[in-house]
């Protein structure tokens, strides 16, 4: 007799693409909306059993890039194969793309408006709230363990905090010094779990090797003519290529993309000044949607709707195209030895960019008693209180607006 856990519930595409479509709407929060993925896949609907989704998520958290988005590859994937890795994915960020198109056609038109520059006074200082949540949040997570591999983390992090903030080091370089540092203090603790342990530890069985093109495969020759047509332009081109090499680094999802962004869109290409970056963020934050989805706002700023759109599929693709490939061999990479330090030398130095991008925020943004009332609240709320930003989110627009406007 099969359990409950095993027992899922056919649907039609159409039906779970608009439950997708839904929790893009609603995907403010970040860990409060993978449980409310969770709670409609599992619980409300039972399309899926609550395995198959933590198997989505544990993976999710050692790749790169945006945990939600990979998570509806995975799922997608599950269910619908090619045409579900791209359609849920799709489904999910569609909310969050519009309404930053949407608010980045307003700000580049019409930013000089006199509500507008103390609007984003005050989400800039909220910003810099998010920011040291989000650097104190992964440094709970990540300082763990033995006292002697929490100085070689504290090594990591001060490293690259230097080579951030003070060297201006190229923070690509960094993040792979970040993650050989791993290798070399973390490595040998212990045997490292060889490919074949993994796999009969977690039961796991082998995936079929047997390739064969069929109309399944219509969707990948979809996406490689997109990428060809994008390839042919200079200015996608190096969009997407950008997006795409940003994507790919972005270990620990979130805020943590946010040094790596800055380094490459402010610092290498001038695509915009310091201040816009930091009203892209804040726009990030006013919008459903991973922190990814700034993206679109640069690239909004660099070629238009357009290069909004390049921008977006670059730097969510490589998350998705990894999740897909390793769906069949997801326990044996979680297990690797060498796939967990390397990815905690990641995240130790991806705490130090933290540190220095939030210290550049703070000094750009808290000026003046109402930033700082701003900051104060909302740090206030989000990491003692353990609130969802969203609220904290509307009081600023509020308080920006009555206060910082007047």
């Amino acid at each position: 007799m099969a359990s409950t856990e095993d027992i899922v519930r056919k649907a039609p595409l159409s039906e779970m693409l608009a439950s997708v479509l839904y929790l893009g709407v609603v995907g403010y929060g970040g860990p409060a909306v993978l449980a409310q993925m969770k709670r409609t896949f599992t619980q409300q609907h039972d399309w899926f059993t609550e395995t198959e989704f933590m198997q989505a998520l544990s993976l999710a958290q050692v790749l790169p890039g945006a945990t939600g988005v990979s998570v509806m590859g995975y799922l997608g994937y599950r269910k619908y194969r090619f045409w579900g890795a791209i359609l849920f994915p799709l489904a999910y960020i569609a909310p969050a793309l519009t309404a930053v198109i949407a608010i980045s056609w307003a700000y580049f038109n019409y930013g000089g408006l006199s509500f507008v520059k103390p609007l984003f006074v005050g989400l800039g200082a909220l910003v810099v709230a998010l920011l040291l949540n989000a650097t104190l949040n992964l440094g709970k997570s990540v300082f763990k363990g033995k006292r002697s591999d929490l100085y070689k983390g504290a090594i990591i992090s001060v490293l690259t905090f230097v080579g951030t903030y003070m060297l201006k080091l190229n923070i690509i370089w960094l993040i792979i010094a970040a993650g050989l540092l791993g290798a070399a203090f973390f490595y040998s603790r212990g045997e490292p779990q060889s490919l074949e342990a993994a796999e009969t530890a977690q039961g796991a069985h082998p995936s079929k090797s047997r390739f064969r093109i069929t109309a399944a495969h219509l969707p990948l020759f979809i996406l490689a003519a997109a990428i060809a047509a994008i390839m042919v332009f200079a200015t996608t081109r190096l969009l997407f290529v950008t997006f795409f090499q940003i994507g790919l680094f972005a270990f620990g999802g979130g805020f943590t993309a946010v040094p790596l962004i800055q380094h490459i869109v402010v610092d290498q290409f001038h695509w915009m000044s310091f201040t816009q970056f930091r009203d892209g963020i804040a726009v990030g934050q006013i919008t459903p949607g991973p922190v990814f989805i700034t993206a679109t706002f640069i690239g909004y700023k660099v070629s238009g709707v357009v290069g909004a759109l390049v921008a977006t599929f670059g730097v969510f693709l490589p998350s998705t195209t990894l999740m897909v490939s390793l769906v069949g061999v997801h326990e044996k990479v979680k297990h690797l030895k060498i796939v967990q330090v390397v990815i905690r030398g990641f995240l130790f130095g991806f705490i130090g960019m933290l540190v220095s991008v939030t210290l550049q925020f703070a000094l750009k943004s808290l000026a003046g008693w109402q930033t700082w009332v701003v900051f104060g609240g909302v740090f206030f709320y989000v990491w003692y209180l353990k609130k969802n930003a969203i609220w904290a989110i509307l009081a600023t627009i509020a308080f920006s607006l009555l206060v910082i406007g007047r």
